[in-house]
């Protein structure tokens, strides 16, 4: 067994110091302060849990979540760095003793109703004789629940005798759906050697043994377009064992009912060192398809311990130019992100030997930064991760990566060292960027001294990231994901558009808006930025319209509230009333000065110049109503139901349906054309159904292709296109709808719920 190795994790050697230091590349852009806004001292390590971003009490604000080895999992406010109310709690798996904390805390809403959870892998390989497994927490630092890892030997003596304590979790928890279930569930690995995969409530689902310790934390990802993300992750392999090898293993391994353990390997590849890094998905090659990256270890000192992977994620096979070889082991865990400008995402990856390389998709280097002091002292090995963005205003994405002397951050062109902020301190865990409201921009670091046995977190003000931050945190995201990352990313699994007659035209539209459920906007193609209600939602956001000029819009949550920007305003809204059904559309009035709002049962509700013209609210359905849509005049609208039914008010005509017909999917949206000659209904799976209107082309989920898990379709300006939206944020033309672009690929937590064309 290869899991005792606390004389081979590297020990920092920092001297004993407080002094914070900016050099003045990163002072250079302006709005930098040279000093933390704030540092916050600890007694004891903070040796890798690394800060994760996330807006734990829902007030609309981020907040910092970190471990400690002390045991205590903070939640912190980035303004102050003082705790918020409730926090900090002990990470306690049995009795009354908090455990030590090495891994990064996730925070993901578990129950999918507005709240967050936390959930961290406690135990450490620093800190003897105590008890190994996960911690849920409530977001007002209750504990939700605990899983328990196996007692399957003594860590410390490697008896592989039981010595009371249960294993570690290094592994910093995954979260996502892997059953389908439309839940999120939690994965990670173990030192007892094995994989897990536990629900909301703590219910082991998955366990696949390993026979070895894993290090190395999951990434998920639905890599078939079965609506199941998939597990890819790292591990070492015991000499001789079941595996049949000595070094590690990299695996793709999905939730299987009626295998062992209810696991089962999609793909995998045994290397001649073990696999402490994790994963990173991504596209780095630009062709739409999504590849999977990760590093190696330092156990055994094999070839491959000093070499960076990437396969593609669906089937495993090696990308060209792949792998490639570093002067060290490769235990850092990679980032991916555009660093000089092409689009596509490149590889960033630390190393023992004291380098920063970094790689475009197809292998070849685009540069290699030794990490030095003041550009003349040598750095220590880095075991730590990278994170990428823009933090210094200047439109370009750089490297932040710490060693064991200081944080530097570098030029993501050419690898020059822009700032080395928290230098003379060890940084073993990676840094994260992250919005604050008011408290602005903040690059958020934590660091250890060895000789004094103490800990620091800081935070720098940086300026606003003039382009989005490709991968701000450990892990990419707040619940630790791994990505993907990728301006072109097809949806997994699905078909390629067919479009026929596209020929793109200006007047189609002037951008547009996408909404996203926790109610952030993404504002495409040339359309301005207004505004969101993220924070301020109740439940989901489910609905976005423009007005009448195209200088503002209306987004509306499910409880019937509306939320006006730019030159939108309120009219009136359901918030507040006692609703037979949820509100789940937003349709205004041509003139803009009103708009309906439709509950699920058919109910309509009239604000402003609206016009009420019947509901089916008091009408036995066979199907609930999903989707509303008004007539160019604004004296009309149509319902829909959800077989395909449409149900036609005021002046808006029948011009036919698919409720009599038998569908591969069931329709979820309808558009009319501005022209008012018809209407389209989408499906399902992508596929379009034209009424008194041309068909300009459609997602088929046929064949092997998947379907889209939703979309939502919206007309051009001139009725000779439109544009399909994918939950995932991507936004497909047909017609003479302009090609834009999409969002960043949205994940269950946030899915695109709707979109706006500008006027």
């Amino acid at each position: 067994m290869t899991r005792v190795r606390i004389a081979l994790v590297t020990a920092a050697a920092c001297v004993a110091s407080s002094a914070v230091v900016w050099t003045a590349g990163l002072s250079t852009a302006g709005a930098v302060a040279g000093s933390p806004s704030w540092t916050v001292q600890r007694a004891g390590w903070d040796r890798s849990s690394s800060p994760t971003i996330a807006d734990v009490n829902g007030d609309g604000v981020n907040e910092i979540v970190i471990g400690h080895q002390d045991g205590l999992v903070h939640v912190i406010n980035a303004a102050t760095g003082q705790d918020i109310p409730h926090w900090p709690q002990p990470a306690i798996v049995a009795g009354s003793t908090a455990t030590a904390v090495d891994s990064t805390p996730a925070v993901a809403d578990l129950f999918r109703d507005g709240r967050k959870e936390i959930v961290v892998g406690v135990g450490s390989l620093w800190v003897q004789h105590q008890q190994g497994g996960v911690v849920v927490f409530n977001a007002d630092g209750t504990r939700h629940c605990v899983f328990r890892t196996q007692d399957d030997g003594n860590v410390w003596a490697n008896t592989g005798s039981p010595d009371g304590y249960t294993e570690p979790v290094f592994s910093s928890p995954a979260i996502g759906d892997i059953t389908g279930s439309g839940y999120p569930d939690i994965v990670f690995g173990s030192f007892d050697s094995h994989i897990y995969a536990i629900d909301r409530n703590c219910n082991k689902i998955l366990d696949f043994y390993n026979e070895d310790s894993v290090w190395s934390s999951p990434a998920l990802y639905d890599i078939d377009g079965s609506g199941r993300k998939s597990i890819l992750i790292g591990s070492d392999q015991a000499p001789g064992g079941i595996w049949n090898g000595t070094g590690g293993t990299f695996r793709a391994l999905k939730w299987a009912p009626g295998f062992p353990g209810n696991s089962q390997i999609l793909w995998s590849h045994q290397l001649n060192d073990t696999v402490w890094s994790s994963p990173a998905i991504g596209d780095i090659t630009g062709d739409g398809r999504v590849d999977v990256v990760v590093g190696g270890g330092a156990f055994y000192n094999g070839s491959d311990g000093h070499k960076v992977f990437a396969w593609h994620a669906d089937d495993g096979s090696a990308l060209p130019g792949w792998p490639v070889t570093t002067g060290g082991a490769t235990s850092s865990s990679p980032a991916l992100g555009d660093l000089n400008g092409d689009g596509v995402a490149d590889v960033v990856i630390g190393s023992r030997d004291g380098s920063v390389y970094a790689y475009r998709g197809n292998g070849q280097s685009l540069w290699t930064r030794q990490l030095t002091f003041n550009n003349s002292s040598p750095g220590g090995p880095i075991t730590g991760s990278p994170i990428i963005a823009d933090m210094t205003g200047s439109g370009h994405n750089q490297v932040g990566i710490g060693n064991d002397w200081g944080f530097f951050v570098l030029n993501g062109q050419d690898g020059g060292i822009n700032a080395e902020p928290g230098i003379w301190q060890s940084y073993e865990d990676a840094g994260a960027v992250g919005n604050f409201g008011p408290a602005g921009w903040k690059l958020i670091l934590a660091n250890f001294n060895t000789p004094n046995h103490t800990s620091q977190l800081l935070a720098y003000s940086i300026p606003p990231p003039r382009v989005a931050p490709p991968w701000p945190m450990f892990r990419h995201d707040a619940a630790h994901l791994g990505g993907p990352v990728g301006t072109n990313l097809l949806p997994p699994g699905y078909c390629k558009r067919v479009t026929l007659n596209n020929h793109a035209n200006p007047a189609s539209a002037h951008g547009y808006w996408v909404v996203g459920a926790q109610g952030g906007i993404y504002a495409l193609s040339g359309a301005p930025y207004y505004g969101g209600a993220t924070g301020r939602a109740h439940g989901s956001v489910v609905g976005i319209a423009a007005t009448h000029s195209g200088a503002g819009y209306y987004l509306l949550d499910a409880a019937g509230d509306i939320f006006p920007f730019g030159d939108a305003r309120s009219l009136g809204s359901m918030a507040g009333y006692r609703l037979n059904a949820p509100i789940i559309a937003l349709a205004p009035t041509p003139t803009g000065r009103g708009y309906w709002l439709l509950g699920r049962d058919g109910g309509v509700f009239s604000f402003g110049d609206a016009h009420f013209y019947g509901s089916m609210g008091s009408i036995r359905l066979n199907a609930p109503i999903i989707s509303m849509t008004a007539t160019a005049t604004g004296r009309g609208y149509w319902l829909l139901g959800a077989d395909g039914g449409v149900f036609s008010f005021g002046d808006a005509h029948f011009h036919g349906s698919t409720g009599s017909m038998r569908l591969a999917a069931p329709v979820i949206s309808m558009a009319a054309a501005p022209s008012g000659a018809g209407y389209w209904l989408v499906a399902r799976d992508g596929g379009i159904f034209s009424f008194n209107v041309p068909f300009y082309g459609s997602l088929p989920g046929i064949g092997l292709c998947r379907p889209p898990a939703g979309a939502q379709i919206r007309p051009t300006l001139t009725s000779h296109g439109y544009y399909l939206l994918a939950v995932n944020g991507r936004v497909f033309p047909f017609g003479d709808a302009l090609p834009g672009g999409s969002t960043p690929p949205l994940e269950w937590f946030n899915p695109a719920t709707d979109l706006a064309i500008r006027p």
